[in-house]
């Protein structure tokens, strides 16, 4: 048994020193990350993109909830960015929103807006990008960044199931909180996850003949 898991490339990653240990994040290989104009620009950068990402969007019938590219960014931020600036990114972005600059998927923003039943998933894309990026500087890059984004998009809707428990919307109906308010985006979820996850991987290959 000890052998099969020291030749398993991901056990490894997760029980052995890779994942103990800080590792450069992605974006290091491309940008000097110290430097302050680098940071603002790739802040600012984020902000646009996810501003951007969140405009294509359609609606499930009878779901208010919205399926959009905003969890594309998020994964995509957490694998490239370091933990510092994936925390500032995706505080920098959500504060903008509720201060009430409408950049929110169909242009929206503001506290209202924060507060009402998109609030919980907007809560959970701090939390995701916050692991994804601790994941992918501990063992989970390159080839397994799929697995630190899929940690990731869970805690999406940790947040999201909690904030739609306690406060009332009238939406999910009693009873239906999972396949009304979480089963109808997982296929969208997992096709984002493996396409975030391929562009990854190829950022990796990119950067290593950089080196």
């Amino acid at each position: 048994m000890v052998t099969q898991i020291k030749g398993n490339k991901f056990f490894e990653r997760i029980i052995g020193a890779g994942y103990l240990s800080k590792e450069n994040p992605l974006i290091d290989n491309f940008v000097n990350t110290k430097s302050k104009i680098a940071s603002i620009l790739l802040v600012s950068g984020f902000v646009l993109i996810q501003y951007l990402l969140s405009q294509f969007k359609f609606f499930l019938p009878d779901n208010p909830v919205p399926i959009t590219m905003q969890t594309f960014g998020i994964l995509m931020l957490g694998s490239l960015y370091g933990l510092r600036l994936t925390l500032i990114s995706i505080t920098i972005y959500l504060a903008l929103g509720i201060i009430g600059l409408p950049i929110f998927q169909g242009h929206n923003g503001g506290i209202d807006y924060f507060m009402g039943v998109t609030g919980g998933y907007l809560i959970g894309f701090f939390f995701a990008s916050i692991l994804g990026s601790f994941l992918s500087t501990r063992g989970l890059r390159a080839g397994l960044s799929i697995w630190a984004m899929l940690y990731a998009n869970i805690f999406i809707y940790i947040p999201a199931i909690i904030w739609l428990t306690i406060f009332d919307f009238s939406w999910p109906e009693n009873g239906k909180l999972l396949s009304q308010a979480v089963y109808p985006f997982l296929i969208g979820d997992f096709i984002k996850l493996i396409f975030a996850s391929l562009i990854i991987s190829f950022l990796w290959k990119i950067s290593k003949k950089i080196k």
